[in-house]
Formats: C-alpha cells, structure tokens, sequence
C-alpha cells in the first residue's frame, strides 16, 4: 500500500465571491461545483481545490465539523517559465507578489482576499518533474 497522491486541498474564507473572482477570475481556475455559503470547488490538474466558508463548515453535524482561522497555505503548481507572467498579471491586479530562491529555482507567493498564502511554483522546488504541464 501506499499514498498515490493528494486528492483534494483545500483553504477557508468567508468572503466565498473575493474567493471566486481570485481563483476562478483571477487565476482561472476551473469552478466545476457550489453551495452558496457553503464552498467553491475547482478543478486543480489532476486533483481538485476547495475553497470552504469555515461559518458554514464548522457547525456541520453529518461530517465532522472542519475550518480553519488565519492563514493557511497552498502552493499550486505552474512551469518555471510562466512565473513572470503570473507576478505580472498578479500585481496588475493589486496582489503583491514576494518572491522566493530555493536551491531547485525560484517561486512566488501571493496573499488571497482572504488572506491566505497562495504559492506558485514548478515542481522542481521539491525535485519532481513537470510532465504533467505538457500539452498531450
């Protein structure tokens, strides 16, 4: 046995449309399902990206109850090449961009209106390939 990959990751905010326009409208994800209140889900490559209102997920009683408060991380996975762009069309938009130099190349980070630390790198920060990302 063993794990195959991450299947979901998720982040709160309780503003779920500043969370909709960054993810989907920003950084054009796909938003494949919803529950007004509840969760934006969208499509992350080969796993998918929930986006919970902790007020609403907090208080279930049919799943145990989850959320977070502060900060959470996620860190999403583009080529090497597409950063500038991405730091571009970010700060075009009132998102400033903090860059960081790991040994494998560098990577960006990003704060959502929420208020979570959004990263964008390629897969060799953590020494895995970028097959995925090119066109079959």
């Amino acid at each position: 046995m063993k794990i195959a990959g991450v299947l979901e990751t998720c982040l709160y905010a309780t503003d779920l449309e500043a969370a909709r326009g960054f993810y989907q409208g920003l950084l054009g994800m796909e938003l494949f399902a919803e529950q007004p209140g509840r969760h934006l889900f969208f499509r992350a490559g080969p796993g998918v990206f929930l986006v919970f209102n902790p007020q609403a997920t907090q208080q279930e009683t049919v799943l145990p109850p989850h959320g977070a408060e502060g900060s959470v991380h996620v860190c999403f996975r583009v080529a090497a090449e597409e950063l500038p762009g991405w730091a571009e069309r970010l700060e075009a938009h009132g998102y400033p961009v903090t860059w960081a130099e790991w040994k494998a190349g560098p990577s960006l980070y990003v704060r959502d209106p929420a208020g979570n630390l959004v990263e964008l790198a390629p897969a060799a920060i953590w020494g895995l390939p970028d097959g995925h990302l090119k066109p079959q």
